[in-house]
């Protein structure tokens, strides 16, 4: 089944004067005296979808991990030259609860932790609040395909749910904790087409007002999904502008 011919995308998006813009600026990062990204010039901004692809090792899980800071939480040695701007401020003028509260980033362990929660223990961490009632969020969880799989409500297990429904649960969690900026990488690269279809939709809905970034090492399964498409290899950037472009010049 076509992926392009199952979606329906928006056009036309939002524009209101704050919306919400990345800016990497001749940005750098070396882990352990190695250079894993190189000179980093590239804007990210909302009304978009940006779909970064590259091969394992090309360095996208280093650039999209450094907009919350989280390369030096996993590396004793992370070095970093050249700026990060999120909505005109530097990333590092930002304090760690306020950069989580204004990105979600999802990666594949993520979708695995779900096993290990109960609904109503994933609303209450999304939201750090012990009290939730389900009613609260009813429209959301309907439009999502959700609702009518919590038969035991907040005591539903997660591990009842397939794949893509768990990624439409952090979706969830990333429109109720209202994040501006959505970053999913590589978590859609092991579902097939038929399962990717209404998260695309959503995406597509959603990028209308925020930032959504999608990581893949899945060149030709996504480029015609893409708003912009950036193309990583050995930490630096091979491509990044319109798909159209970039098939003309093939």
């Amino acid at each position: 089944m076509s992926i392009q011919n199952n979606l329906l995308r928006s056009d036309q998006a939002k524009t209101p004067e704050n919306r919400s813009i990345i800016e990497f600026l001749n940005f750098s990062i070396s882990i352990d005296g190695v250079s894993v990204l190189k000179n980093i010039d590239l804007t990210i901004q909302a009304g978009e979808l940006t779909i970064v692809y590259g091969p394992r090792g090309a360095g996208k899980s280093v650039l999209l991990r450094s907009l919350l800071r989280l390369n030096k939480e996993i590396y004793d040695n992370v070095d970093r030259d050249g700026e990060l701007m999120i909505n005109g401020k530097s990333v590092t003028a930002y304090d760690k609860k306020t950069l989580r509260r204004l990105i979600t980033y999802v990666e594949p362990s993520f979708v695995e932790a779900l096993d290990h929660l109960k609904f109503g223990e994933f609303i209450n961490l999304v939201l750090s609040e012990k009290q939730v009632a389900l009613d609260e969020f009813s429209s959301e969880l309907d439009r999502l395909g959700i609702l009518k799989l919590l038969r035991r409500e907040l005591q539903t297990p997660l591990r009842e749910f397939y794949t893509m429904e768990k990624i439409m649960i952090l979706l969830f969690a990333a429109i109720v904790r209202k994040s501006s900026i959505i970053v999913l990488d590589c978590i859609l690269d092991h579902v097939d087409d038929e399962t990717l279809v209404p998260v695309i939709k959503e995406l597509s809905t959603l990028k209308e007002d925020r930032v959504v970034i999608l990581s893949t090492r899945h060149k030709n399964r996504f480029l015609p999904l893409a708003d912009v498409f950036v193309i990583m290899k050995d930490g630096k950037i091979e491509y990044k502008g319109a798909p159209r472009e970039l098939i003309l010049k093939r």
